[in-house]
């Protein structure tokens, strides 16, 4: 069997003390219509003179820079714009990002866009506040980098937080999502504008609520949260807007307050998972990101339940109070019963999005490469059970049978 969640690795016992000494800066939020422009506003307080707007093509495209623009050219702030994020925060992307903060003139950084694009404006503002530093220097979880230049976010989905949180997630040259975790890099404010969520289609939609249930359920069960630091306000806060949104944010596009809130329950699973660095669902989710290219959502929502079930019984007590929390409870079950309850319900939300439970994509060859990089991925999270080689596996071969039949 596994390493059970009462014992830590050396390496998550430093960790857990590292994460319980860092300081967090505390990230002000604007939400509403037009919140973004409220962004604008605080550049111009703070002094800023030029804005490196970080985003990405689609972004672009759709207009959702110009309102910003326009309120930064009538507080006399210059900027200029950087798209080529390419999906992924890798060498390429943050070596050009930062020449070109650089070659601008630039001292500030504003992120529109999905988690990815706020992933690369975070690191861009770090390694802009540290021109001498290496990704190396800052992939180590001991290292002290100094904090970013003034840096702002306004997701145009809801999913990650990345908003909020103090990870962002760097690819190296072999194609492997590392976590990059200091609170150097958290943006000064955010807005949660839902202009930006019109052009969000149903699927997307599906994908980023699961993105939202994966990071709030991972925060609250984590073993840090356990030993130092148990949210219980927002972590059981954005899966109860999840499943009260979600579905419906899905069936009906143009159903802005479902996105809004889905939104805000993104904001409040950031915030939660500012202290628990995940664990293997969202490491196993990554994996299928990087060699299948299956959108991080798609891959959280087949192995949510699945890694709940595997868990037990040592979420059995945490898996139960978000049940409750969710009103998924019966006074009348066990605390057993309550807990699986919770993991019912995600797979019957699952079902109704019409999300699968296994992935067609998925090669047995990769078998070994997926489990090396997410036990080196988990070496430092909080999480409930470390599992063997062989009991991921087990879990991925199960994958493998059910696309079978």
């Amino acid at each position: 069997m596994g390493m059970r969640k009462k014992y830590l690795s050396s390496k998550q016992q430093i960790a857990c003390s590292i994460i319980r000494m860092k300081k967090l800066h505390i990230t002000e939020k604007y939400t509403g219509s037009g919140s973004v422009l409220h962004l604008a506003e605080i550049m111009r307080n703070e002094g800023a003179r030029k804005v490196m707007i970080v985003t990405d093509e689609t972004v672009a495209e759709h207009g959702h820079t110009i309102n910003f623009e326009e309120k930064l050219n009538d507080f006399d702030i210059e900027y200029t714009r950087f798209t080529d994020t390419d999906g992924k925060a890798d060498d390429e992307c943050l070596e050009k990002g930062f020449e070109h903060f650089v070659s601008e003139k630039c001292d500030t950084v504003m992120a529109i866009g999905g988690g990815t694009v706020i992933d690369c404006a975070k690191l861009i503002a770090l390694r802009a506040a540290n021109p001498s530093k290496n990704m190396n220097y800052f992939l180590d979880y001991t290292s002290s980098p100094k904090q970013a230049v003034p840096l702002y976010a306004a997701p145009t989905t809801p999913g990650s937080g990345s908003e909020i949180s103090l990870i962002a997630f760097y690819t190296d040259q072999k194609g492997c999502k590392c976590p990059v975790f200091t609170p150097e890099m958290v943006p000064r404010a955010a807005a949660l504008d839902p202009d930006f969520l019109y052009t969000l289609g149903p699927e997307m939609t599906s994908f980023c609520g699961m993105n939202t249930l994966t990071r709030a359920i991972e925060s609250y069960i984590s073993t840090y949260s356990e030993r130092f630091y148990r949210d219980t306000l927002n972590a059981p806060k954005a899966c109860r807007m999840v499943f009260e949104n979600l579905y419906e944010a899905v069936l009906d596009p143009d159903n802005i307050t479902a996105k809004i809130n889905l939104l805000k329950a993104s904001y409040y699973a950031g915030v939660s998972y500012r202290r628990s660095i995940g664990g293997y669902i969202s490491s196993l989710a990554n994996r299928m990101t990087e060699l299948y290219d299956i959108p991080f959502g798609k891959a959280c929502a087949v192995f949510l339940p699945i890694i709940l079930e595997e868990y037990m019984p040592e979420i059995i007590t945490d898996l139960a109070a978000i049940s409750y929390h969710c009103d998924f409870t019966d006074d009348r079950n066990t605390e057993v019963e309550n807990a699986f309850r919770m993991i019912e319900q995600i797979k019957d939300l699952n079902m109704l999005l019409g999300l699968p439970d296994h992935f067609e994509e998925l090669l047995e060859k990769d078998i070994n490469l997926i489990i090396k990089r997410t036990q080196n991925d988990v070496r430092i999270c909080g999480c409930p059970k470390i599992f063997t080689d062989s009991e991921l596996e087990s879990v991925l071969y199960d994958l493998t049978y059910k696309r079978k039949h």
